[in-house]
Order: C-alpha cells, then sequence, then structure tokens
C-alpha cells in the first residue's frame, strides 16, 4: 500500500511540476536593426557573449547547430545540438534535449522587440520540460537565469559601445 501511495505521490509531483519557464529582459540603448546586426555576427560572440558560441547564424527552421555553453572562465563545458524551431526577423528560438525527448528538453527564445526608435528590448527565455525539471531546477534551471542574466548584461555593453560600420558585420 505505501508503494502504490508513493508511486502516485511521485507521478502527480512529476506531471505538475515537469514545466519550469525562466525570462530575463534588458533594455538597450541602440536602434532594434543595430541590435540585431549585432546578435546575428557570430563572429563578435568571443568579445561579449559570456553564456555560449555558434560557429554562424542559422539560416532557416530545422537547421541543426552546435553551440558550445560555457563556464564562468568561458572554457566549453558542453556542446550541444539544438534544432531551428523559428528564425524571423528579430525572433531566434532553438530546442534541445538531454539524449531523449521527454526526459529534458529547452526550448531557447532570443525575442527583440522595439521600443522606439533609439530602444530595443531583448527577451531571452528558456521553457524546460521533461521528467527531470523537477529534479534539475536547483542545479541546473536556476543558474542558467542567473547566466542569461550574465550574457544580457554583456551584450547590451557591447551593443551600446559598438560602432557597427566598423565592424566585420555590417548593416547594409
Amino acid at each position: 500500500m505505501k508503494l502504490i501511495f508513493t508511486i502516485v505521490v511521485f507521478s502527480v509531483f512529476i506531471l505538475l511540476f515537469h514545466h519550469k519557464r525562466i525570462e530575463t529582459k534588458i533594455v538597450i540603448n541602440q536602434p532594434i536593426d543595430h541590435v540585431w546586426q549585432a546578435f546575428t555576427c557570430t563572429s563578435s560572440y568571443l568579445k561579449w557573449n559570456t553564456l555560449f558560441g555558434i560557429d554562424r547564424f542559422p539560416t532557416h527552421v530545422g537547421e541543426q547547430i552546435s553551440v558550445d555553453l560555457y563556464n564562468k572562465k568561458k572554457n566549453v563545458q558542453f556542446t550541444m545540438r539544438p534544432v531551428i524551431k523559428k528564425l524571423e526577423k528579430y525572433h531566434l528560438e532553438w530546442e534541445g534535449k538531454l539524449y531523449i525527448n521527454g526526459l529534458f528538453n529547452g526550448r531557447h527564445q532570443f525575442i527583440f522587440t522595439k521600443i522606439d526608435a533609439n530602444t530595443t528590448q531583448l527577451v531571452q527565455a528558456e521553457d524546460f520540460n521533461g521528467l527531470l525539471v523537477p529534479f534539475l531546477n536547483y542545479f541546473v534551471i536556476r543558474p542558467t537565469k542567473l547566466n542569461f542574466d550574465r550574457m544580457n548584461k554583456s551584450f547590451k555593453e557591447y551593443v551600446e559601445d559598438q560602432t557597427f560600420e566598423k565592424d566585420t558585420c555590417k548593416i547594409s
């Protein structure tokens, strides 16, 4: 009887807490086209991206990319191969999984919104789903939100200090 009760309680726990969303926002004092151009210029990621590196910006939905996740010292801690789920001007989403679908999935979003002619908001969010979400909340999900904040701040400083005409990725 105790075993059945334990299984029921565990199952309810998993069903109720198998999803977790984290979201960070930052306002960048640059026009949205400049901010988007800087974000799509992967050759400049080493200058500002404290969270991850990619060798090239994706070109289409369904594409699988390679993402190197950094630790605090900017050493590659883990490489993942997410699939692009949405790619529009000012919006990028990819989805990755840990080993098998449904165990621990993450759908990462970068959404840029024009506030006015010279101001842009960046929303960086991730929806985590899967059986391991309740167990990885403290060790993976919470630190990820802090890493999003750190990356957003670094990106803001880079974009606000950058003169794009001199950069290798020019606005056309």
